[in-house]
């Protein structure tokens, strides 16, 4: 039992072609992991900004119908200033908040495409390992015979004509 066990471990020698192979695979499953994972990120802050939002909306839709009750009830300065200061903080902070998720849309958008760039440019990857597991496969094996025309030199050529002599 010995015996056949070296011998799988001899037939289970690394080399160039097989490191070429393993590494174009695992970058190639590396890559579209951390291209998924980027987009789920953008997606998880895209979506946390959109709860923010909301709340933010709610928030300013009470500060507004505070502002109106008070303005309608005839409440003092005091009261009023306080309620339309609160309204203006929350009517900036839902500016930000907008250019903050517009910032996002668009930088899910350009790593979307990004993705699919780099997923695409990837493929190249894919045609790699199999080139690479072709040529491991091909090294155990006799090439295929040659015809006798390429034998000699190469590949087959024409025999020349000879050149005219100029009749003088």
């Amino acid at each position: 039992m010995k015996d056949t066990k070296v011998a799988k471990q001899a037939l289970k020698v690394t080399t160039p072609l097989h490191l070429l192979q393993t590494l174009t695979r695992t970058l190639n499953e590396h890559l579209g992991e951390a291209c998924q994972q980027a987009e789920n990120d953008a997606r998880k802050a895209l979506e946390k900004l959109n709860r923010q939002h909301t709340k933010l909306q709610e928030k300013l839709a009470e500060a507004e119908e505070k502002l109106a009750a008070r303005q309608a009830s005839g409440n003092d300065a005091k009261s009023l200033e306080k309620t339309q200061s609160k309204l203006t903080t929350l009517q900036q902070a839902m500016e930000e908040l907008q250019a903050a998720r517009k910032a996002a849309e668009l930088y899910t958008r350009q790593l979307q495409d990004d993705i699919r760039q780099t997923l695409r440019i990837g493929k190249g990857l894919e045609r790699i390992e199999g080139q690479a597991g072709q040529a491991i496969e091909k090294r155990g094996k006799p090439p295929a015979p040659r015809s006798k025309s390429t034998q000699a030199g190469g590949s087959p050529r024409r025999k020349r004509k000879p050149a005219e002599q100029p009749s003088a």
